[in-house]
């Protein structure tokens, strides 16, 4: 074998590199990536030209990269243009699995343009992707992602004053008997409301609250004056319509306690998360609500003209909320408005429905609070858990819903089960570390009085009385006393205490 010093002086030679070509085609993705979706045009372009190089790879591997730090943000972006370039973008150069994920995610996008440019994007790009079909009869591919062109049009329902009053929702023909109905005092009164926006003093405010994970959660909240216009909503028509039994959060009669006594016992649990559970009702599903109500639909876009028919459009329009009101089909339904909760329950019939049946077919139990799917199966034994969770998943992206991976939990009867805040197990009970945290409180309010202890809490004695009426709700054989016990310690009447208000923050509690 040859020494090296008798090597060739060739093989002493530095290598040739396109490392500087590498890096100047590096940072111009990096720019475009920071500009995105509007430079997406730009980053396909660049990438393109240079596709059959060594130094397409490093640069799209880097673009892929910083998309995906932004993933959410790109899906939920609010112009329709910047979604259809990212369906476009993903079709050339994203991994196979990347662009299955996008075009399963905007498959129900709300706009046209960017569902047709996904449907288009799942033909040309053959995705080997089993999922549910449109029909019985249709293919397990990815074609079931997409909503089925005719049976879901806004304009399918029928609609009419027969209609409306099988229902049992008021009659209502054109815009001036809504108004009238409404109470809305005149044209130029709607029109303000119809902003649906707190942009340049519209009818709503928004301010955020943090949620448990730390993140914020916006919070939409409409005027004194739109918001008793939504609660005549909510009450002259909402309310006419019921909820599916499987639904429990902010239906009369149901609580975190109904939505968890059916639980109670099993061998397994398995819960799901619906994530942006609200912000996922956009503007044309709560139209295509209230045209099922019987409501027309008019030319499908929301107006002022008394003689108008544009009835569904304008409901709509009244119960959502957009950030900007010149881009009429972006609205989505608020947290904060009155009318929201119950619109998220007519919204969900249909998911409810399908998973109700799912669970039975498997003979199990299904709830849903909210965002909050439940399961549970008195026997876990030939339960198929992938195979289930699949299914579910499958049903709730049909349904126009996206299950947080991340909040995904089976849990089973060797371990502590909570549903919306209730442990499970053998019998309803209020979680121990709680009780014993407030039975702590309470004796430090009998030790050293109320007013001590609140420290400056307005809301304080509110507090004590909720949690003590939310055990009682829960767990009677020892809420009662306790209670009493309560009401005692604040000289609250015998009257008043017949109408105690247990806490709403618990698990699953608020949207």
């Amino acid at each position: 074998m040859s020494s090296p010093k008798s090597a060739p002086a060739w093989l002493h030679l530095p290598l040739p590199t396109n490392a500087a070509q590498d890096a100047a085609l590096v940072a111009k993705v990096e720019r475009a990536c920071a500009k995105l979706p509007d430079k997406f045009p730009d980053l396909h372009k660049l990438l393109s030209a240079v596709r059959s190089l060594a130094t397409y790879e490093p640069a799209a591997n880097r673009a892929t990269e910083l998309i995906w730090d932004q993933f959410d943000a790109l899906l939920t972006h609010p112009t329709a243009q910047g979604r259809v370039h990212l369906v476009k973008y993903a079709l050339d150069h994203l991994p196979p699995r990347a662009t299955a994920r996008i075009l399963r995610r905007l498959a129900k996008d709300p706009d046209m343009r960017v569902r047709n440019t996904v449907k288009n994007a799942i033909k040309k790009a053959k995705i080997r992707e089993v999922a549910l079909p449109q029909t019985p009869e249709g293919d397990w591919d990815a074609t079931g992602w997409m909503l089925p062109t005719e049976e879901t049009r806004v304009t399918r329902h029928k609609t009419g004053t027969r209609v409306q009053k099988k229902i049992g929702v008021p009659s209502i023909t054109n815009l001036k008997q809504l108004r009238t109905l409404l109470n809305i005092r005149s044209r130029n009164q709607l029109g303000y409301f119809l902003l649906a926006t707190d942009h340049k003093d519209g009818p709503y405010t928004t301010h955020t609250i943090p949620k448990r994970d730390g993140s914020d959660r916006t919070i939409c909240a409409p005027k004194k004056q739109l918001k008793w216009v939504q609660r005549q909503i909510l009450n002259l028509i909402l309310s006419k319509v019921h909820a599916h039994p499987a639904a429990h959060g902010f239906v009369l009669g149901r609580s975190t306690v109904s939505n968890a006594r059916p639980h109670v016992g099993a061998e397994l649990i398995v819960k799901f998360d619906l994530k942006d559970f609200f912000p996922t009702m956009h503007y044309f599903r709560v139209m295509g609500l209230f045209a099922s109500l019987g409501y027309p639909t008019g030319n499908c876009l929301f107006g002022t003209d008394d003689k108008s028919n544009q009835i569904a459009p304008v409901l709509a329009r009244l119960c959502c909320y957009t950030p900007d009101p010149k881009k009429w089909g972006s609205a989505l339904l608020p947290q904060g408005a009155p009318t929201s909760p119950t619109i998220s329950n007519l919204v969900c019939r249909r998911l409810d429905a399908r998973l109700d049946g799912l669970a039975k077919r498997n003979s199990g139990v299904y709830t849903r609070y909210a965002d909050d799917l439940t399961f549970s199966f008195q026997k876990a034994e030939g339960i198929n858990l992938g195979r289930f969770r699949w299914w579910v998943d499958q049903v709730c992206q049909q349904e126009g819903f996206t299950v947080n991976q991340e909040k995904f939990r089976v849990i089973r009867d060797s371990q502590r089960q909570v549903v919306t805040g209730i442990v499970v197990n053998e019998t309803l009970r209020i979680p121990r570390d709680m009780r014993r945290r407030y039975r702590a409180i309470l004796h430090n309010c009998q030790k050293n009085g109320v007013e001590a202890e609140a420290r400056g809490n307005p809301r304080f004695r509110e507090y004590l009385r909720g949690f003590a009426a939310y055990l009682n709700m829960v767990q009677p054989e020892e809420g009662a006393a306790l209670l009493l016990r309560v009401n005692e310690m604040l000289g609250v009447r015998a009257a008043d205490a017949q109408k105690p208000e247990p806490p709403t923050d618990g698990e699953g509690g608020n949207p």
